[in-house]
């Protein structure tokens, strides 16, 4: 099947232009190119002969070799056989972890820093929990 380039462009963005099962970058100009270095097809994460359908949280980018093993089998197992539990992130949603894990660790930081060593220490330990939040979040 074609897809629009709309539709494709966000079928690419879903995973941030990483294969959803094998987690390899894949080339958004190499969509449906067979042998081309990144080549993708859009995969269905439930096979349309098991049911699965065009919606778009149902669709995937996946590199090509992915997609022709995966074949009708379930997701998870093809994910599995590449040590992955989860498609990648989209670059939104590693953006909002890394933001949360920012914050999140500078409070942390910035209480235990109060705790110990009065408002020099808060702010020390919320600069340092905060670094910290933000260096622990997701690459894919």
């Amino acid at each position: 099947m074609r897809y629009e380039n709309e539709k494709l462009n966000q079928i690419y963005a879903k995973t941030d232009g990483y294969c959803h099962i094998c987690h390899k970058k894949l080339a958004l100009s190499n969509y449906g190119v067979n042998g081309a270095k990144g080549s993708w097809h859009v995969e269905h994460s439930k096979p349309k002969a098991k049911g699965g359908t065009d919606h778009m949280n149902n669709l995937y980018a996946a590199c090509i070799s992915c997609n022709i093993e995966k074949g009708t089998s379930h997701t998870k197992t093809a994910r599995a056989k590449n040590g992955n539990t989860r498609a990648p992130y989209s670059k939104e949603k590693k953006q909002k972890i890394k933001t949360n894990n920012t914050v999140g660790g500078a409070t942390i930081g910035s209480g235990i820093g109060w705790a110990i060593g009065g408002p020099v220490g808060g702010l020390v330990g919320g600069l340092i929990g905060g670094a910290i939040g933000s260096s622990n979040s997701p690459k894919k």
